[in-house]
């Protein structure tokens, strides 16, 4: 079952808030996260064939810029895919986005400094408040999905996870965050999101 949270403004109050004239306010804006191997891809294109959303995905900014990340991880401690780099290409992507449906977005922001500027880039927009939703499978389901993985790789994509996202409810003040155990068939959590659309957006 998921679960609904509703947040208290900590900071980046002004999220709410719409400029007149901008782009599309009325459109549904989803953020899909979860540790790794939670089945965000898979959620992902259940939501584009659904819901006809325009998908902004971590792996298509990487490879917007592939100069910017090739050979970095291990370097300085930087994780790639939490390069505050994805900031200007995601700005770039939704500068040149038409979103018609809505839109949704797979795997960013994966940090904080990343859900600083989405939140800020959406406010700009006067698009909506995003609906958030969180893929949750213990730890040990991750690490038996991703056996075929290095180890050493699968408990740090596990740490920088935690480290970003534990935290989540306050990266997105104002915002509505629906928890979904990721635990089962894709199916019954295709199902659970639904749920969560036609509850936020009456889809």
């Amino acid at each position: 079952m998921h679960r609904r949270i509703s947040l208290v403004a900590i900071g980046l109050a002004g999220l709410l808030a719409a400029p007149a004239g901008a782009q599309s306010p009325g459109k549904p804006v989803v953020v899909l996260v979860g540790p790794p191997a939670s089945g965000k891809s898979t959620q992902a294109e259940f939501l584009k064939k659904k819901y006809g959303f325009t998908v902004i995905s971590r792996e298509q900014l990487m490879q917007d810029d592939p100069g910017q990340f090739k050979g970095q991880a291990g370097i300085q401690g930087m994780e790639p895919r939490m390069d505050p780099a994805l900031n200007r290409l995601f700005q770039a992507r939704l500068e040149n986005t038409t979103v018609e449906k809505g839109l949704l977005l797979d795997g960013y922001p994966g940090s904080m400094n990343q859900a600083d500027f989405l939140a800020k880039a959406l406010q700009e927009r006067g698009m909506q408040k995003p609906l958030v939703l969180q893929l949750e499978v213990p730890d040990e389901v991750t690490r038996a999905r991703r056996k075929d993985v290095s180890p050493a790789l699968v408990e740090q994509d596990l740490k920088d996870y935690h480290r970003e996202m534990d935290f989540l409810t306050s990266y997105f003040p104002n915002a509505d965050i629906v928890k979904i155990d990721a635990n089962r068939k894709s199916s019954s959590v295709s199902k659970e999101i639904a749920k969560a659309m036609k509850e936020r957006y009456q889809m």
